[in-house]
């Protein structure tokens, strides 16, 4: 009978042992899921704010160029009135001292 109860105690505890290992190696599964799972998140994360940050940047950068083109094209249109205008003036004053001349009269 102690033989029997021997056995039967040792039979126990290598199923306890066995149930242990396999609850420590869950543990470590689940462990390792979440590190991983964490690790990803983190990554999708990081990806996700230097994908923004970039974004940004580039709506900035796109801003700022369009600024850009505007004053060169807001510069080139008073460039080309005043010559414009220089042009006009000129040619007036060209006809006025051709009258002059033509007259003798003081311009």
């Amino acid at each position: 009978a102690g033989a029997f109860f021997a056995a039967a105690f040792l039979a126990g505890a290598f199923f306890a042992a066995a149930f242990l290992a396999g609850a420590f190696f869950a543990a470590a599964f689940l462990a390792g899921a979440f590190l991983a799972a964490a690790f990803f998140a983190g990554a999708f994360l990081a990806g996700a704010f230097f994908a923004a940050a970039f974004l940004a940047g580039a709506f900035f950068a796109a801003t700022l160029c369009s600024f850009f083109l505007v004053s060169v094209l807001l510069v080139s249109v008073d460039y080309l009135l005043l010559r414009a205008a220089l042009s006009v003036l000129l040619a007036v004053n060209f006809i006025r001292v051709d009258a002059a001349m033509f007259t003798a009269a003081p311009v």
